[in-house]
């Protein structure tokens, strides 16, 4: 595919307003387009001429004032108009001779600067913004795994002082950009609906949140659940301040400082609302743009597992970032058995609805769907449940896939014999936190797991299951990967036959024992201490005990303090005291990330890093 831009002056009069559209086309074009072209002289067209064109590619000119047209421009048209390529005229002047295009693309539908600038303020004629979005359309055409011009943005915003704010940007959004997709719940959630249910679902399948951080934001467990949820599933954050307004109460930061800030009067005025909007847009670009570019490490992954001959990989040249894997023994996986070839279609955004549909129909007409086993959607947007069109086409991670390839290949990472300690349990707080300490957990265990540790946890009714389906799929042996600890007084609910099968269940007479045999009697590496009750007497605490176990047995020990409970708590008391080497030799930087950090992912690696030599 080949993108070929025509400079203006090959057919109209260039003013200031062409070329500064020209150049914002050019210079998006030039930083995420490979095969990109100008064509700037008929010497230039002559040689094109010459060439093979590919249904693919796109061509893109300038519509004359007149209608007039260089006969050799003409051809050029006719040539790729032949072939049925995509042909993208732009109108700048609002002029019938110059909205429609020439024969024999006539009838083809221009791009009308003239049109988008209606909706702007005639004081304020943003060209460079115009420009911005038609060159975020081409870009959508030829990056289609990396970007869709169909985006959901997601307001984040407290009703007590964001209301007005985030009803003047969505609308601001819509007008001027036209197509764009906006979502707030108070405007978008149906009389009768259950509220909670469309926000989550609109979130899940949103490509950016915008968080209006006014001075009530930082204390809504609403926003701090949609923020923590988003970054758990990389969609990307677009953190605007508002009225310098404090977050260092904030339970959850997307980043150190926020991206953009505003005044609540800037949303007022007109003129100035223009401009916001579209820096908003250029900024939720970028964060799509750098959060897509993502899947070119995953791809580097199969690669690399293709050189080292683990598995054949087959670029499919019709379709970007599109592959046939195929395993070189006769293994078994989760999906099936015997499942020996998969299509795989990477994505660097959250697939739409379309894109499933699309890939349905696409994979369904070519032999390729009988020749494999399974199909596959790949991104980075969290762990899909349901079966896609049919049941071998599925929507899954990229984390979850590369793992289950690995097992399948018998790839598992070699015994450590070193343990790690979690200790978590819910606190006796507010909702928002129990499932962050839950997502917590799966993945802190799911890493530890992978990357050859053992395991080590008190029994917990709610984190068992989960934690033995865990081992289930990334370990080769479950009695080494995960030891549980169980007081007597509790066996009488459980199959301990069935336990032993599933982990090394180790025995104790009571919960006092059994801290000390998970903590002080075989060495451990690290405790990593999530959530846990805070009691009125200090004492009782099982995080401070633990972690004075932990301590005398010269155990470092990390405090989780994102998961909310006994362990932000003390990880607070620390952080005012700066008294860090009290629990651990890590320093302040790691452990203030641990504080506040909620790319749990990226904290088990730092940590793990420290134990790994």
């Amino acid at each position: 595919m080949n993108v070929i831009f025509c400079r203006p002056e090959l057919t109209m009069q260039v003013s200031e307003d062409v070329k500064l559209f020209f150049n914002e086309c050019n210079a998006i074009f030039e930083k995420y387009i490979y095969n990109f072209r100008i064509i700037g002289s008929y010497e230039i067209i002559r040689q094109v001429m010459l060439e093979d064109v590919d249904q693919d590619d796109i061509l893109i000119f300038f519509t004359s004032e007149d209608g007039v047209y260089d006969k050799r421009m003409l051809r050029l048209l006719e040539k790729y108009n032949n072939v049925q390529c995509r042909i993208w005229p732009i109108a700048m002047e609002n002029m019938p001779h110059c909205r429609r295009p020439p024969e024999p693309v006539a009838q083809r539908q221009s791009f009308d600067v003239a049109c988008r600038k209606e909706n702007r303020n005639p004081f304020n004629n943003n060209i460079k913004a115009i420009a911005q979005i038609f060159a975020r359309k081409i870009v959508a055409q030829t990056l289609s795994p990396l970007y869709s011009d169909d985006v959901l943005y997601f307001i984040s915003h407290s009703r007590k002082d964001g209301e007005k704010i985030a009803s003047k940007l969505a609308d601001g959004l819509r007008l001027l950009t036209r197509e764009r997709n906006v979502y707030r719940d108070v405007v978008n959630v149906q009389v009768g609906d259950d509220a909670q249910k469309d926000i989550d679902e609109h979130l899940r399948v949103s490509d950016v949140l915008i968080f209006l951080q006014t001075e009530h934001a930082q204390y809504s467990k609403y926003i701090m659940k949609e923020l923590c949820y988003a970054l758990l599933n990389d969609i990307p954050i677009l953190w605007i301040q508002i009225d310098n307004a404090l977050y260092n109460e904030m339970e959850i930061r997307p980043y150190e400082h926020p991206i953009l800030q505003y005044s609540s009067e800037e949303f007022l005025d007109s003129k100035r609302l223009v401009e916001i909007v579209d820096e908003i847009e250029d900024k939720c670009f970028q964060l799509i743009m750098n959060s897509s570019g993502q899947v070119y490490s995953y791809v580097e992954c199969f690669m690399e597992m293709s050189r080292e001959n683990k598995i054949r990989l087959q670029c499919d040249g019709e379709n970007a970032l599109a592959y046939q894997l195929e395993y070189i023994e006769n293994v078994k996986d989760q999906y099936d058995l015997g499942i020996r070839k998969h299509y795989i279609q990477c994505f660097g955004r959250n697939p739409k609805k379309s894109d499933i549909e699309k890939f349905c129909t696409n994979v369904k007409s070519k032999e390729i769907y009988n020749e494999c086993n399974k199909l596959f959607l790949l991104s980075t947007h969290g762990k899909r449940e349901s079966k896609i069109g049919d049941n071998r086409i599925f929507e899954e991670n990229y984390e979850d896939y590369l793992a289950n390839i690995q097992n399948v290949l018998g790839q598992y990472s070699p015994k450590r014999e070193k343990r790690i300690i979690i200790s978590g349990a819910f606190p006796d707080c507010d909702e928002i936190y129990k499932n962050s300490l839950t997502e917590a957990v799966i993945i802190y265990a799911r890493q530890i797991i992978r990357n050859g540790y053992t395991l080590v946890f008190g029994a917990h009714p709610t984190f068992q299951e989960i934690i033995f389906k865990i081992g289930e799929l990334y370990s080769s042996d479950v009695l080494y990967s995960i030891e549980m600890h169980m007081s007597r007084e509790y066996t009488e609910r459980y199959n301990l036959d069935l336990l032993r099968k599933k982990c090394h269940l180790v025995l104790a007479d009571s919960i006092q024992e059994m801290r000390q045999n998970m903590i002080c009697k075989k060495k451990a590496e690290m405790l990593i201490c999530l959530g846990g009750k805070i009691k009125e007497d200090s004492s009782q605490q099982g995080v401070d005990i633990e972690v004075g176990l932990a301590r005398r047995c010269g155990i470092p020990v990390a405090l989780v303090g994102t998961v909310g409970g006994r362990s932000s708590q003390y990880a607070y008391e620390l952080l005012k005291q700066r008294k860090w080497k009290l629990i651990n030799p890590w320093g302040s930087e790691l452990n203030e990330s641990l504080f506040y950090n909620v790319n749990h992912r990226l904290m088990v690696e730092r940590l793990l890093s420290k134990i790994s030599k």
